[in-house]
């Protein structure tokens, strides 16, 4: 089962696909998902594609995402052994995290490149 929304933000676009095994994928659990991944927006000024895999493998709820945009590729996992919203919030905290680090890293290369000719 796939979910393909689009979001627009700041003209921008993203496109996540979220597919589920071994599960049902409700439609409360497609929302969380959207609702989660769209914070991932706000690191990129480019068009983002996402892919979350939800599933349940020996009792554990485990998420994979995939978020690609302008060459650059972000990869999380997480599960929980009971809920699945909270696999889905720890694996979009954790893209945020590189997210934000590659971000920053970026301003800081473009500040000493400024820096460094002028």
């Amino acid at each position: 089962m796939q979910s393909r929304p689009f979001f627009t933000s700041g003209g921008e676009q993203m496109d996540i696909s979220i597919s589920a095994k071994h599960m049902e994928l409700t439609e409360a659990l497609k929302a969380h998902v959207n609702e989660r991944m769209i914070r991932v927006k706000k690191y990129s000024d480019h068009r983002l594609t996402a892919e979350v895999h939800l599933g349940v493998e020996k009792h554990r709820n485990m998420i994979h995402c995939t978020v690609t945009g302008s060459g650059t590729t972000y990869n999380s996992e997480a599960e929980d052994p009971q809920n699945m919203y909270k696999a889905i919030d720890l694996c979009v905290e954790k893209l945020e995290k590189q997210m934000a680090r590659s971000k920053k890293s970026q301003k800081a290369g473009e500040s000493l490149k400024d820096g460094a000719l002028g």
